[in-house]
């Protein structure tokens, strides 16, 4: 009898065990379930970027642009004030003190300096993959906005290569191969050959403002696309007080394309002609220009209120015309303050940046033009 009650506890307790073993090695199994959704979700890159490149855009026009908005527009400053943070960046590239835009956005888009005039680099007769590159590496969307010619200077430097910035046929010839989802500027002539090559590779072509214009408003149509190839002039797009549209709708537009990719995306967009009239020393085209950012500036600041994923960084990539604000007597600055262009160029003054967002990069208060590069791909791309 004692031996069948001593057989019976050596039963249950082997069942207890057995159970609590069981249990344990079923929490430890679901812990490290959870700990590898929670590290997978982590790991998960669906970061954007928005650079937003005014063209000339020193710290003088962004001065007299504060100023002006305030005393002559709305009584209010610049809604520059409105970002997180800021620092300067040197301009200078690999050959001169004073920069071009080519070499300027070279730096930019690959983290390295190059001479003025060219555009893009080849290192062992490689293309160097710009920041644009690396996100499409990581299965996110591309796109670029601009106030030129799709072939210009700036964007460029973000999709091809050029020993000669002039040579924008060329340059046109290898916007086919970057496979950018979204392309919207000017210079339309340099593609016609091409558009059937683009839509065999699955671009919607719209070859016109008017189309772009039935385009935005059309969120059924929007949906069905999935890349977009759209020009705004045969050449370079007009000046602002010549346009019926805004850099900032355009912009919008890009952003709804891009935005369907869950990876998240790049986009690229330049405010062009804000240097074009610092080289004409036309200060009143230049604060009209400056308006046109603004307002883009504002619809990205809104579109961040409810994307915080995405880090959008704006700054100029030189200043252009050697713009002082002179007028010691003025009380306000309207059209009648006085100033002073000292150049028909590039100046060599360093220029400011602003980001909203959370940069995981250390950054110092100067750095160099070929840092913005490292900026981006320490959010965009890396862990």
């Amino acid at each position: 009898m004692n031996k069948f009650f001593k057989d019976k506890w050596v039963g249950i307790l082997f069942l207890l065990a057995f159970s609590l073993i069981s249990l344990i090695l079923f929490l430890i199994l679901l812990i490290s379930k959870l700990h590898s959704k929670e590290l997978s979700n982590n790991l998960k890159n669906d970061k954007s970027l928005i650079l937003l490149i005014g063209d000339g855009m020193g710290l003088p026009i962004i001065s007299a642009w504060d100023y002006y908005k305030k005393d002559s527009i709305d009584n209010k400053y610049s809604i520059l004030d409105g970002f997180d943070g800021t620092f300067l960046v040197r301009t200078r590239s690999k050959d001169k003190i004073i920069t071009d835009s080519a070499a300027a956005a070279t730096a930019y888009a690959t983290g390295y300096n190059v001479d003025n005039y060219q555009v893009g680099l080849i290192n062992n007769n490689q293309r160097v993959k710009t920041i644009m590159d690396l996100a499409k590496d990581k299965n996110k969307s591309t796109g670029i906005v601009v106030l030129c010619t799709l072939t210009h200077a700036t964007p460029a430097a973000f999709y091809a290569y050029s020993s000669k910035r002039s040579d924008e046929q060329f340059i046109a010839n290898q916007l086919i191969y970057s496979n950018i989802d979204v392309a919207i500027g000017g210079g339309h002539k340099y593609f016609k050959n091409l558009i059937p090559k683009f839509k065999q590779k699955g671009y919607t072509i719209l070859e016109n403002i008017y189309q772009i214009n039935e385009l935005k408003n059309n969120k059924q149509k929007i949906n069905e696309i999935n890349k977009l190839l759209a020009f705004l002039s045969e050449n370079h797009p007009p000046k602002q007080s010549e346009r019926n549209y805004k850099l900032a709708e355009l912009s919008e537009l890009a952003i709804n394309l891009l935005s369907k990719n869950p990876n998240g995306f790049f986009l690229m967009i330049e405010a062009s002609q804000i240097d074009w009239y610092g080289h004409d020393n036309l200060f009143k085209d230049q604060i009209n220009e400056m308006k046109d950012y603004e307002e883009t500036i504002k619809f990205l600041l809104s579109y961040y209120k409810t994307n915080r994923n995405v880090l959008i960084l704006t700054l100029g990539d030189h200043d252009c015309g050697g713009l002082t604000l002179i007028d010691y007597n003025a009380s306000k600055f309207d059209d009648n303050f006085k100033i002073n262009y000292s150049s028909n160029y590039h100046t060599s003054e360093h220029i400011p940046a602003f980001y909203k967002g959370t940069i995981n990069y250390q950054i110092k208060p100067i750095v160099n033009n070929t840092e913005i590069f490292y900026i981006m791909k320490s959010f965009l791309i890396d862990n």
